[in-house]
């Protein structure tokens, strides 16, 4: 028969490691949990950019629609109010009204270029920060995987000092049951 010193201790520590083993599948699982929350958040992210840049080409394309009507209706205007030469010898005829509707058009063509230029990155870029900000606050929610620590240790078997307890236990019966028997002897 082998007796363990440290059984007590022993069970106690698997007894830690299973508590440990247990706290750590919990939080895992909690982890998990905000993965997913962290990948719908990003999905939400990405459709919101998506919607962003596209809400920017349409209001794009409705103010080059409008700068396109105004120039029509600017031609319009000119050649309704355009005076014919009759056969003058002037060659500078009409040329004050025909500049000024060049400058006219210039200005709405520059108008449309810069909506689709400088304005639509504008639009772009505050588009993408919005959309790296909202993932950033979506992956700061997530926090830190759960990590297991430092393990539980085990005490080690301790069958020699078990023997060593029984044997001296033995021998203190056997020599206790000598000095029993000489006392009643004694008597």
């Amino acid at each position: 028969m082998c007796v363990d010193a440290n059984a007590s201790a022993r069970a106690a520590a698997r007894e830690r490691a299973r508590q440990k083993d247990a706290q750590f599948a919990i939080k895992k699982l909690q982890f998990f949990n905000k993965e997913v929350g962290l990948s719908r958040a990003q999905n939400r992210n990405v459709i919101g950019y998506s919607r962003d840049l596209s809400d920017a080409y349409v209001r794009a394309v409705y103010a080059q629609g409008k700068a396109r009507k105004s120039k029509q209706n600017l031609v319009a205007k000119y050649l309704g109010s355009k005076k014919f030469s009759e056969g003058g010898r002037s060659k500078k005829f009409g040329r004050k009204q025909f500049v000024n509707m060049l400058r006219r058009q210039s200005d709405l063509e520059g108008f449309t270029g810069d909506l689709y230029g400088r304005n639509m990155a504008i639009a772009q870029e505050g588009s993408r920060r919005r959309f790296q900000f909202a993932n950033a606050k979506a992956r700061e929610k997530l926090g830190i995987p759960a990590a297991y620590g430092a393990p539980v240790m085990m005490p080690p078997t301790d069958r020699l000092t078990g023997a060593l307890q029984l044997t001296s236990q033995v021998v203190g019966i056997f020599s206790g049951g000598v000095s029993a028997i000489d006392t009643i002897k004694q008597w």
